[in-house]
């Protein structure tokens, strides 16, 4: 077993106690010799412990238990049998948030729908467009390769040291750089990179900035669905962050509670 097919086939499942003997074994043995992963395993039982204290059970209406029988009685006999066996494995996009999670989103969606979308907005429109060119190519500043190179940078810049730390997700500082705009606004990108895609992180200043409306608060971080990609907002006083990405909120939770935004030395 390696690194990536724990991750992808063992993690939810271990943590769940729904290994079989075979399993936990060879689990067992990798994470012997896998510091990362059993950090991972950490991660995910943290957050699970928290989904449960924080997300209330309630009755399902009856016509979406109807709707759930239905699903599962037009399962074939060889999907419920692999589901009865554990060969139905979970993929890595449900490890981080799990079945508690994955039963609350249903129920929000299903009772209150997903809301009106969020009406075009210019800085997102160039947020979007930062991160999309930054899946192609990143122009990166060559002394800003490390989180406290960075740290120092955007204290000289805006005053505060604090960075972004994504290795709880397996993401690690890709490259940075700092812009000068024409209007002597100042914007810094650092740029993330793991197996499990990117994050982009633009820092910028703005006196009269206001959060637009609806959003999803978790852990200080008010997140957007916009343009097929998920926008963060974080404020330090006049000072604004965007957290650019294709992961979901709930994927970008274990950073989120255990690699805020810190100051490089601590």
């Amino acid at each position: 077993m390696d690194h990536r097919q724990y991750i992808e086939q063992y993690l939810s499942a271990d943590v769940d106690g729904e290994l079989s003997a075979p399993e936990r074994q060879a689990v067992a043995a990798h994470l012997a010799n896998c510091a990362d992963c059993r950090q991972l395993q950490g991660d995910e039982r943290a957050l699970k412990a928290l989904l449960q204290q924080r997300i209330p059970i309630v009755t399902a209406p009856p016509e979406l238990r109807r709707r759930i029988s239905a699903a599962l009685d037009s399962e074939t006999a060889p999907e419920r049998a692999a589901r009865r066996t554990g060969r139905a494995r979970r993929p890595l996009w449900m490890g981080g948030v799990g079945a508690l999670a994955a039963a609350a989103v249903l129920v929000m969606v299903l009772l209150k729908g997903m809301g009106p979308p969020l009406p075009s907005n210019k800085g997102f429109d160039g947020a979007v467009k930062d991160y999309l060119s930054s899946e192609q190519s990143f122009a990166s500043n060559s002394a800003l390769g490390s989180l406290p190179q960075l740290a120092v940078a955007l204290a000289s810049e805006f005053g505060y040291p604090y960075v972004w730390d994504f290795s709880p997700l397996g993401m690690n500082l890709a490259g940075a750089r700092i812009e000068h705009l024409p209007g002597g606004q100042t914007v810094a990108y650092a740029l993330y990179k793991g197996a499990r895609g990117s994050i982009l992180c633009i820092n910028f200043r703005q006196l009269d900035y206001q959060l637009p409306p609806g959003g999803q608060e978790l852990h200080g971080v008010r997140f957007y669905k916009y343009k097929d990609l998920n926008i963060g907002v974080v404020r330090y006083g006049t000072v604004f962050c965007y957290l650019v990405t294709r992961l979901t909120p709930s994927q970008m939770a274990p950073a989120l509670v255990v690699g805020a935004p810190r100051t490089a030395t601590s």
